[in-house]
């Protein structure tokens, strides 16, 4: 199994991390410690000063991109690497391949294509604005005819 380590400073609630990230060195063979937790791995790797910069890896076994949250010395000059699952990372592209309907809206203080009931809040107006949306193959209406999709994005609506 073999690890690529990272430092990165991308925020943790982005989904393309790497992008802003820095490889440091090659991948590294590992072995994995006794018992092996997929979200929170402890690799054991040589000692090495760099180690202690970094912040971030990929495991190949796993397919999985992990936050480095402890590098501590251990004997025999090594060093373990405690870390957590990060799961936006690691399944982003099946993050951004997925298709869905929304079905809650969150706009506070501003004004909601959409009521929702479950957020405090009262829009002084109601803006509602139609778009004509080309048919599509699937359909979530019973009689198979049309489907429709609405999508509301943050900011305040043209008047």
């Amino acid at each position: 199994m073999t690890i690529t380590l990272y430092k990165s400073s991308a925020d943790p609630r982005v989904l393309d991390k790497l992008t802003s990230a820095t490889q440091i060195g090659t991948a590294i063979t590992v072995k994995p410690t006794e018992k092996v937790n997929l979200i929170n791995p402890v690799f054991e790797v040589d000692y090495n000063d760099t180690y202690f910069t970094v912040n971030y890896l990929y495991c190949d076994t796993f397919d999985r991109y992990y936050y480095i949250t402890n590098a501590a010395v251990n004997t025999g000059h090594r060093i373990e690497l405690s870390c957590a699952l990060d799961v936006r990372q690691s399944f982003s592209t099946t993050i951004k391949n997925t298709t869905a309907v929304i079905v809650r809206s969150e706009s506070i203080a501003q004004p909601t294509k959409i009521i929702d009931d479950k957020l405090p809040i009262n829009p002084s107006k109601k803006i509602i604005t139609s778009i004509l949306l080309p048919e599509t193959s699937n359909s979530f209406s019973t009689d198979a005819e049309y489907s429709y999709l609405l999508t509301v994005v943050g900011g305040t609506p043209a008047v």
